[in-house]
Order: structure tokens, then sequence, then C-alpha cells
């Protein structure tokens, strides 16, 4: 079969009605990590997963104690909020469950009571907050200001997490999480909303609240189910099943999606490939505690290789962002984004050109270099390292807020993002087809060879934008960017490694040696050419990161080692900095969060008892491809060497003096 034949067979195996179907029953609940709820959806999704046809189909219930730890991850607190109520003057503005969202997860269970108002701003200047509902009246992160107002004894927050923006409803309510076990209650509203408490908060009234939560433990759940294959090796596709409701395209559509794609694989004739594993649970926790338990106990194989399915069905027109197929981290050698692409770009087109010579959809889909935001991330990183891949959609305008409803998820696109993820899959599954491993090769050659093209003058795209520095700062920094013509050389050269990986890589999926090697040959021949169409730099190698003599004799180069047991987890890092890193790191993801976010992901993953700090820092910004202030990469790599994560060759910290 040829791949191409493949995509239209799966496309046309798959139904969106069946998955619209699972996506609106998924919604109906509230979905937090152990709840009441994300028990229903689970027993719900292996009810599904045994009628698709899988084996092998259990609910894995992990404790939800908040102290046992799979590595670096802890096990979430069991909470289940039951009702709860925000009035002012006796007239009702939150009502929780009728309106989803506005009560903050992990919001402590608070008789009726009335609470004098004061604003956050107030609180800074010195007012007690004691047994007052707070109101958050200026920029501040939840996470920055709840240990504070906890220790000052307030009962409870109110805060608009949108505030700012631009895109959304006047209805529409944003997340809010407060830390797990704590005594504080907290609420999310509008806009309108906040100006009122503001307003009231001014004048000294008293608002009510109560906050009703289900006292009984449950555990955290975790489905899994299995379509054999040939042999131990497995497959993973995975879905996260947490979220508050109606959470539809976070990530219900993921779930069903995969739902969708076991159907169409279970139906297929069964191949002498590797089994193909499916994984729905609460995001990086219940993969982490998978992962830890089954996997690393050895009564799960380790997956060969990955794809993780997150937010797969948003109206692109209506929510603002295309499907994207992330990469995996370029640390490990991956044919699976050529092969995604080359599926992504084998659709059956729901248009054509005037004279009908090539497609014209009007949707379209971008590919990314790897963040880790979702569940791949653990997949791609110690100690199972596979390949991996994440698809989904961004940006999102109605992204953790209660506007994420039914209705802003296209069944056309959930039918897309689907069968690439089951394509991919049955690709792998179907490699001792000689003329599928072909159109896998090729696909993954042409891949790479684009892969190197995008480096030349005119080709590369358009340089990140660093975020504003904050208010009366300097901003005197070194930003090191492989998008710099003085760095191209560099860039290249980082290129062509990822490609050459790439081919690589096509020896486990059955690849002639003799083709490898004439495949990589050639890809070499093209950076060679390349090579001498780059801009020339200074040196070969690309300048100094710092400048000469930036820190003269304190750059002594010595090599940094990872220092913590799992996978990457900023959230743990940041937990275990001192006070001042932890509030460092918490701007800086307040300022950029997604940006940040992939920064502080890839310097982690840099370290690898290999690179001293000036070649962590240049590799993070190679594979991130995004600009990296030099003192934010400094300050970084000293807050994960004060908490202990990373040391030096001896086995110390080292820091910037």
């Amino acid at each position: 079969m040829r791949l191409a034949d493949l995509v239209t067979a799966v496309y046309d195996a798959f139904d969106p009605g069946l998955a619209m179907a699972d996506l609106a029953a998924v919604c109906a609940h509230d979905r937090y990590q152990a709840s009441a709820g994300i028990t229903d959806a689970a027993a719900y999704v292996a009810e599904r997963a045994e009628a698709a046809g899988m084996a092998e189909v259990s609910v894995l219930s992990f404790p939800a104690d908040g102290t046992r730890r799979w590595w670096t991850y802890h096990a979430p607190l069991s909470w289940t909020p039951v009702r709860a109520r925000l009035a002012l003057n006796d007239v009702t503005l939150v009502s929780y469950p009728r309106q989803p969202y506005t009560l903050a997860a992990y919001s402590a269970p608070t008789p009726p009571r009335r609470l004098p108002l004061i604003r956050w701003s107030a609180v800074r200047l010195g007012a007690d907050p004691g047994g007052a509902l707070v109101v958050v009246d200026e920029p501040a992160g939840l996470g920055v200001i709840a240990g504070p107002l906890t220790a000052a004894g307030a009962a409870a927050v109110v805060a608009d997490p949108l505030g700012g923006r631009q895109d959304r409803d006047s209805g529409q309510v944003g997340r809010l999480e407060l830390p797990a076990g704590g005594r504080l209650a907290a609420f999310s509203v509008t806009a309108a909303q906040l100006a009122g408490l503001t307003a009231a908060a001014r004048s000294r009234a008293v608002a009510t609240v109560e906050v009703v939560v289900d006292e009984a433990a449950r555990a955290m759940p975790v489905v899994t189910g299995l379509l054999p294959g040939t042999g131990d090796e497995e497959v993973l596709l995975a879905a996260h099943l947490c979220h508050p409701r109606p959470g539809a395209n976070d990530n219900a559509s993921g779930v069903a999606a995969l739902l969708g794609a076991a159907r169409v694989l279970a139906g297929t004739a069964r191949t002498a490939g590797p089994g193909v594993r499916f994984l729905w649970g609460p995001e990086f926790t219940g993969v982490a505690a998978y992962l830890h338990d089954k996997v690393g106990s050895g009564r799960t194989p380790p997956p060969s290789l990955a794809i993780n399915v997150d937010m797969a069905g948003q109206d692109v027109h209506r929510c603002g962002g295309p499907l994207v197929i992330e990469r995996g981290p370029d640390d490990i050698p991956s044919f699976l984004p050529a092969l995604a692409g080359r599926c992504a770009a084998l659709l059956p087109p729901a248009s054509r050109s005037y004279s009908g010579a090539v497609p014209c959809d009007p949707w379209t889909w971008r590919a990314t270099p790897f963040a880790g935001g979702s569940d791949h991330a653990l997949l791609a990183d110690a100690p199972t390292r596979c390949q991996a891949i994440g698809l989904g959609h961004w940006p999102d305008r109605a992204n953790h807020s209660s506007a994420d409803t039914p209705d802003l998820v296209d069944p056309a696109e959930l039918r897309r993002t689907a069968v690439i993820a089951c394509a991919v899959a049955a690709a792998v599954r179907g490699r001792r087809d000689p003329r599928l491993a072909a159109d896998v090769g090729e696909a993954t050659v042409s891949w790479a060879a684009e892969h190197v093209l995008a480096v030349l003058p005119g080709r590369r795209p358009a340089p990140t934008q660093l975020p504003a520095p904050p208010e009366g700062s300097q901003n005197e920094d070194l930003v090191l960017d492989a998008r710099d013509d003085a760095n191209a050389g560099r860039w290249l050269r980082h290129r062509r490694a990822v490609a050459i990986g790439a081919i690589r890589a096509l020896s486990a999926a059955g690849a002639e040696a003799g083709w490898l090697r004439s495949s990589m040959a050639w890809l070499d021949s093209i950076a060679t050419a390349s090579a001498e169409r780059l801009p020339s730099a200074p040196d070969d190698h690309g300048p100094d990161r710092h400048g000469p003599d930036r820190h003269g004799p304190d750059r002594h180069g010595a090599v940094l080692e990872r220092h913590w047991a799992g996978p990457v987890n900023l959230r743990a890092l940041t937990e275990a900095a001192c006070p001042a890193d932890r509030d460092w790191m918490q701007h800086q993801l307040a300022a950029d969060r997604g940006g940040n976010y992939a920064r502080a992901v890839a310097l982690m993953r840099a370290v690898n008892g290999d690179r001293d700090r000036d070649e962590v820092a240049w590799w993070a910004t190679l594979s991130s491809e995004l600009p990296i202030p030099v003192t934010f990469a400094d300050r970084f790599l000293d807050l994960m060497s004060s908490a202990g994560w990373a040391t030096s060759s001896g086995g110390t910290p080292v820091r910037r003096t």
C-alpha cells in the first residue's frame, strides 16, 4: 500500500459523528485530576474503548493524596467541588456549577459567611487582609499572591485571569488554580464583575461566600487499552482527560480523536508490526504515574514512539489557530515529524485549484519546534526517551476558559487531526510493506533536506520578538539568536545533525543500510552546498555568546550535569528553588508564558553532562529556535544550580560570579 492510499483509507473510515458524541459525553464532567467527575469520565472512556475493539482495557487507579511521587511529579489531591456562590448585596455574581470555571481549582470549603472586601493594591500598601475577600484589582498572578494572603489569614480571593485580553467574550471567565490543600477559596469573574467588586471594596462593602466540597477520597484514574501487534514493541497514542467542564477542545477533542482512531485501527487487518497502546489520564501526572509504575516496573513495555493529541478539533476560523505538528526535542533522532507532515499533506482535499492541478484547501497546518507544553515532553525525556510528537492547535482564544464549548469544535478539523495520528501509527505498524516503507523513507529524506535548506538567507522565518522588558529596567542584554546572519553556520550544523538523525532513525522502521548511507551522503552534500551560500562569519564556530571577556576567568567551561530524576518538570524545579528564584521564574512566565516556558525546558534538556554553560545556552537557542537573552540563561542555570538540579562535572553547583 502507498502512504497516500493509507491516509485516504483512514480518512474514509473515521466517523466524525461518533467522535463528536464522545466529545459531548466527556464535556459533561468537571474533570479535575482526582475527582468524581474524572472518575465518571474515565469509566465512559473505558467503556467506549472496549466497544472499539481494544484488548486489555483497564482503568488504573493511582494514589491522590498529594504525597506520592513519581520522580519529581507529585500525586494530585482528591478534590470534588459540589457548589459555590459569591454574592454582593444579596445579588449572586458567581454560581457554581451553573457557571463553569468560576470556582478556582482546590478552593477550600467555606461555610456561608459574610466577608469584607479589600483590594489587593491596598494589601500591598499595608492593609490587613485577615478574614477578608481580596479583590485582585491590578495585574498579579494568583500563584504569587496566594501564599502571602494565606499566611495573612485572608479567607478568599476574586480575580480576572483574562484581564487585558482583547479577544474575549463579555461573559468569558478564565481558569484559576490554587495550591492544593490550602485554606483559601478563589473565584474567577468577568472584567465587568471585577470592576464592580473593586468599586464595592472602595466603599467597604461586604460579600457573601460559600464553597461546598465533597470530602470523599478518590483516586487518580488512567485509562489504557491495547490493539495487539506482534512482539512486545508498542506505539503509544496519548490524550489527557483532565480539565474543568466543558474543556471541549482542551482536551475532550483529543480524547474523542483517539477513541475514533482506535475504532479505525481495530477495524483493519492485523499486521506483523508493533501493538498500539492508548492512554487517557490527567495531564503530566497521569503519564508520569503510568511510566513510573507500569513501564518502570516492567509490567508494560516502554513505547518505541509516541503521539500526543492535545486540543485536536478547534474551529480554526473562530478560535484563531491552525493545526500544529510539534516535533520532538532535537536530541532524539526522529522520523515522526516528517511522517506526520507528509500525512497532513496527503489528506483528501476539500477543493482544488481552477485547473484541478493542486489542492486548495482553506485550512492549514504548521510544523513547530519542540516546546514541551504537554504529555509528549515526558515521553521524550529520561528514562523513556522515545521518538515523540504533539498534535494540537494554537493559538486558541477559548483555551482554559468557560468559552471552550463543544460548538467551537469543528468535526472536520477533529477528523483531520485524528487521521494524521492514526495514519502515522498505521504506517509504523505496516513498515514491512516495501511500498509503504519506501514512502515513509522518501518523506523523511525530503523533510531532512528542507530542514537544512531553511537556514539559507531568504528562507528563514521572521525573527521572534522578545517581550518588552519590565518598566524601568535597562535592556542592554546580549541575546543569542540562531537566525542572525553571524550564527547561520552554527544553526546549519545543528540542523544538519537533526536531519541526519531523522534519516538514521529509519533503521528502526526497517530501512535498508545501503539506502540509509546513500541518503545521508546526499543530505551531507546539500549541507555542504548550503554552507557555501551562507553569510561569512568571524569564525566557523560563530561568535562567543558572551562577547570578548564578558566573564574573563569565570568562563571555566565546567560541564553541567543533570541532577534530578525522571522527565523534565519545570513546576517541580520552581518549587525547589529559593523564594527569590521562584518569584523570578513566576514573573518570567507571567511576562511570556509560552516563550519562557519553552526556553526554560530547552535549557533543562541541554544539561546533559557533555556541555558547559555556553554550550547549554546555545543548544537551547538552536533547538527552541527562540532568541534567549544571556542574562535569562545565566539566571535560569543559577536557579537550577541553587536548587540542586544541576551540578558541575565535579559534583558541585556552578554559578556565575
